[in-house]
């Protein structure tokens, strides 16, 4: 992260006035970890924090610029239930220009191009350093109430700045999601392909934590039959499960069975069945359980169809 790399390409805004206000910002400075908490933190991030390196962020002062990423269902559906607290910025401080001031945005789910509306606009911070720097939301965001949301950081540039003091990585970038730019002329767009890198911005989650799942004790001989285990110390909320067999001779197996459950309490095991079915030959047994709170688990198996009996599970 300390490696200066000059970039080849230099990203120019247009000249944009802004009238400062008297807000008051928050002095952030950079942190080894996040904010302390008695409850679960996940930072969801697109950037590898290992090759991270500094672009140009040049404005004509007074102006602003923000940089964003996109976090959808994908990112989001483990951590329903859990809030969005904290901010991860990478910035570059250069001594002899001090440090820079940020507003944090928070935007409604919009389309594969812009966010919506904004959810949470009123926190700002005094960046000082030069490091991955952690901000605490004066108003943290229900994930619960959201589908998407897009993450932003509002550069706040009153003087002309020599120096590159946003951070990316080196990439891939995630497309659509990890290189949002906004520009003066109140267009949003990627990096890429111009630069293929992610920004080195991360979103805090808190909540009470999530549900480890495991697929365990797999075996026959008639039918198949598995169980759910549920290893940590909190209560999986709507499991879902499904057992899929197929293959034998020609391809004539083909099985599915599934079903769900309410709650798997904390160190609670869920016994999971495909009940008889007959054939002959080589099979593939492929089971898969899901919750709200948990990240989804599969476990793949090959055995010997005889009849009735699945055997040689391995």
């Amino acid at each position: 992260m300390r490696k200066y790399i000059a970039i080849g390409i230099v990203l120019l805004f247009a000249t944009m006035m802004l009238e400062l206000s008297n807000a008051m910002f928050i002095k952030a400075e950079a942190t080894n970890g996040l904010h302390e908490s008695s409850r679960d933190q996940i930072e969801l991030k697109y950037y590898d924090p290992n090759t991270l390196i500094y672009i140009c962020g040049w404005v004509e002062p007074p102006g602003l610029w923000k940089e964003a990423i996109r976090l959808t269902q994908t990112e989001l559906a483990p951590y329903r239930t859990w809030n969005l607290t904290q901010v991860v910025i990478g910035f570059g401080e250069n001594p002899s220009q001090g440090p820079m001031n940020v507003r944090i945005y928070v935007y409604e789910k919009g389309n594969a191009t812009h966010p919506g509306s904004i959810i949470v606009n009123d926190t700002t911070a005094t960046l000082n350093g030069t490091s991955l720097i952690t901000v605490p939301l004066v108003t943290p965001v229900s994930l619960a109430d959201h589908d998407e949301i897009w993450v932003a950081v509002e550069w706040i540039q009153t003087d002309w700045m020599t120096h590159d003091y946003a951070f990316v990585d080196a990439g891939p970038a995630v497309k659509g999601k990890g290189d949002w730019i906004f520009f003066y002329n109140n267009l949003w767009q990627e990096l890429q392909p111009a630069l293929d890198s992610n920004w080195a911005l991360g979103a805090v989650v808190e909540g009470q934590g999530l549900a480890p799942l495991e697929i365990t004790n797999i075996k026959g001989p008639i039918g198949v039959k598995a169980d759910i285990q549920n290893t940590g110390n909190v209560d999986a909320l709507n499991v879902a499960w499904s057992i899929v067999v197929n293959g034998g001779i020609l391809g004539r197996v083909n099985e599915t069975g599934t079903g769900t459950d309410a709650t798997l309490v904390a160190h609670g095991t869920l016994p999971i069945s495909e009940p008889l079915f007959i054939g002959f030959g080589n099979i593939n047994i492929v089971i898969r359980a899901q919750a709200t709170n948990a990240v989804a688990v599969t476990e793949t198996k090959s055995a010997f169809l005889l009849g009735p009996f699945v055997i040689r599970i391995k």
